[in-house]
């Protein structure tokens, strides 16, 4: 929500206020934690790392909880008239402006979404490691998000993609991730390919956005 109210109220770069509260937000962590890793945890916390059995397999409350939040983007996203401003604004802001669409409210509301998404993404992070660990998720898992993300069909230059797409755009993602640790590919060398993949995908995404102009 910090966001959203310093994008659509002060009108600053979405990008630079994103890098700068991460960055905010990494220091918090380390200071109140005082760089220490704490484990073990209260159970509570711990409730999205827990498995029932389904057809003889083993299914963790985390996965559920993934596969609910993509029901409920996909259906707000393509199923109401909220869905359909996000697309506009994220392709023409000024366009969409122009036809009514409130477009702070919706950018404000996008931004909020995603805080509380991000919240629940951390738990279910603390649920699988089972640690607090104050350095959780500040490289790699970035970085595949966005691969995930841009190989899922989603523009970076907004008002294009799917939550169907980003689902299986994750999937190819970890796929790939698991292939490489399987085969005893070193850590180093993930990211470096990981990185290459990433900005394959960008560069499609910027041959595919020029045809479109």
């Amino acid at each position: 929500m910090l966001n959203g109210g310093l994008v659509t109220g002060l009108r600053l770069p979405a990008f630079i206020v994103t890098l700068g509260t991460l960055n905010i937000a990494f220091a918090l962590t380390h200071i109140v934690s005082n760089d220490l890793t704490f484990s073990p945890l209260p159970s509570e916390l711990l409730f999205f790392g827990r498995t029932f059995t389904l057809a003889g397999a083993d299914v963790t409350y985390g996965v559920v909880m993934m596969l609910g939040l993509y029901a409920l983007a996909w259906f707000g996203l393509s199923q109401t008239a909220w869905g359909r401003h996000v697309y506009a604004v994220g392709d023409n802001p000024e366009a969409a402006r122009l036809t009514g669409i409130n477009t702070n409210r919706v950018l404000f509301s996008v931004y909020a979404l995603a805080g509380l998404t991000y919240g629940i993404a951390a738990l279910l992070l603390v649920g699988r490691t089972g640690l607090g660990d104050p350095n959780a998720g500040q490289t790699t898992e970035n970085l595949d998000a966005i691969t995930a993300v841009v190989l899922g069909g989603t523009s970076l230059f907004g008002g294009r993609g799917t939550v169907i797409g980003t689902l299986i755009g994750a999937v190819i993602v970890g796929v790939f991730r698991n292939g490489l640790t399987l085969i005893g590919v070193e850590v180093i060398y993930q990211y470096l390919v990981t990185g290459i993949l990433v900005i394959l995908a960008v560069a499609v995404d910027q041959l595919t956005h020029r045809r479109r102009l």
